[in-house]
């Protein structure tokens, strides 16, 4: 093998070694909990976040698991997050026509899905990010948003 096959073959490998690795891809990771102010898990839901730092928004989201644990992915479930300043909002599970005619009402109150309202920042740095949320119930009487 020739001097340039194998500085060649030594950096495909290199290549080939970080992008198993995640190197490069930009995104760090970013875990986190919601829960009532009582301690108790949302079990299920959304949490999403938009970035406006750079010329075009970011979104990053993940899924609420039954303990109320999530993580964000931007391109896949769980890929992490760009590092940059985040609005964040908490989406419950959309309620059916027969849950909300049953008086059923929504898990959150309806001022954490808006990204003017949900008074939730979150800065994703060059590390590991831990996101834990407090939400409230809607008020009693308080009509589906």
């Amino acid at each position: 093998m020739t001097r340039r096959a194998r500085r060649t073959a030594a950096l495909l490998t290199l290549a080939a070694l970080a992008g198993a690795a995640g190197c490069g891809s930009g995104r760090y990771p970013v875990t986190g909990r919601v829960t009532y102010d009582d301690g108790s898990p949302l079990p299920e839901g959304s949490v999403v976040g938009e970035c406006r730092d750079g010329p075009d928004p970011v979104m990053a989201r993940g899924n609420v698991g039954p303990d109320g644990r999530f993580e964000w992915g931007t391109e896949r479930a769980g890929d992490g997050a760009k590092p940059g300043k985040y609005k964040v909002i908490v989406v419950p599970r959309t309620l059916s026509n027969a849950e909300l005619a049953q008086g059923m009402v929504s898990a959150v109150d309806g001022k954490f899905t808006r990204y003017d309202s949900s008074g939730i920042e979150f800065e994703v740095k060059d590390a590991r990010n831990e996101l834990n949320i407090t939400v409230t119930r809607p008020k009693p009487g308080a009509k589906p948003k």
